[in-house]
């Protein structure tokens, strides 16, 4: 059979299929009027007829095609809408995790180190059971415990400009030694007999410095004070700022006394006299130590006046067009160069 002759033959099985049966001739058929305005029903019953694998375009009722290719455009759209819901979630996950990720504080040692020692001190390394001589440049980290003998003291030097002084026949515990990427310090100590003295620069707002000794803690924003514990008794001086001693505060001039198993006053006393003669002679100390190592690292040491009359000791490290950039005792700030005064060389 020719090209032509199967296109004839096509053509003519087409007309074919185009011509109505002659049952389909006799039958009549409601008019589009009625059937626009009946409501689609599917009330199929019984078991579906089994139809043919040959779909015909010319033969089959018109409102089963129509409600056929509707239900199927809805069902790939909700499939589309799913798809897409899942990829957003997915992709909205995959960004949480990759926030989470990137703002998840980073821990690392906070540097501590041994600056003067007076006499035998000893410390026990964390992980280990067998004491050993303190060394100056020694640098201390959780876990760490501190004991001195009779007539010694070991002071400690903070990369944060914070001093403590561990005193004589005392015992204390280095707990906690740790800062994060974003700047905030965690600080614990713990005084199982004897005195520390600390002198702690500013904290911010996430940061903490707690000292414990007996059942009670101690917790300072950036202050001078002492905590001393014999076994029975707990005393916390303050000599500048305030500390939090349980949920007393202690501020300036004032101090606290309870005993183990006793409650902590609901008010502070006026410290001792003998107390605050030490703490002001720790303070000094601790003053001049820090200037002889910025000293000693600067090879100078100059003084800032400002308008509300403060002076400020330290190293000038550099400026800009509105600010000093300032080593001072308690570590490093920004001075608004129109608070400042003058500026002198001390040595």
């Amino acid at each position: 059979m020719s090209e032509l002759e199967d296109q004839k033959h096509i053509e003519a099985l087409e007309s074919l299929l185009r011509k109505p049966s002659k049952v389909t001739e006799n039958m009549e058929f409601p008019k589009w009027e009625e059937v626009s305005n009946r409501s689609i029903r599917y009330d199929f019953e019984g078991k579906p007829k089994q139809t043919s694998q040959i779909i015909s375009f010319f033969r089959k009722p018109m409102g089963y095609a129509t409600v056929g290719g509707t239900l199927f455009a809805i069902a790939a759209s909700i499939l589309f809408v799913f798809l897409l819901k899942s990829t957003e979630t997915k992709t909205l996950e995959v960004t949480s995790s990759a926030l989470s990720e990137k703002k998840r504080s980073i821990l690392s040692p906070l540097h501590v180190t041994v600056s003067q020692i007076k006499g035998k001190v000893f410390v026990i390394p964390a992980g280990s059971v067998t004491t050993v001589p303190l060394v100056e440049k020694y640098q201390l980290t959780s876990g760490d415990q501190i004991s001195t003998e009779t007539g010694s003291q070991v002071d400690l030097h903070f990369e944060t400009g914070s001093w403590i002084r561990v005193s004589s026949q005392s015992e204390v515990v280095v707990d906690t030694l740790q800062k994060t990427n974003e700047g905030s310090l965690s600080q614990k100590f713990s005084v199982k007999k004897g005195k520390l003295f600390a002198s702690v620069s500013k904290l911010s707002k996430d940061s903490e410095f707690i000292v414990q000794a007996g059942e009670h803690l101690t917790q300072v924003r950036g202050t001078v004070f002492s905590v001393t514990y014999d076994g029975v008794t707990e005393t916390v001086a303050v000599r500048e700022g305030s500390v939090a001693f349980g949920d007393l505060i202690i501020n300036s001039k004032q101090q606290a006394i309870v005993k183990q198993g006793e409650t902590i006053p609901q008010i502070a006393s006026q410290v001792s006299p003998k107390e605050d003669k030490e703490l002001k002679a720790f303070y000094t100390q601790a003053m001049l130590a820090k200037e002889s190592m910025l000293y000693k690292e600067h090879s100078r040491l100059e003084l800032v006046r400002l308008e509300d009359g403060t002076e400020l000791r330290g190293v000038i490290l550099g400026q800009t067009e509105t600010h000093l950039h300032f080593q001072g005792l308690d570590g490093q700030i920004e001075i608004p160069i129109q608070n400042i005064v003058e500026t002198e060389k001390i040595r």
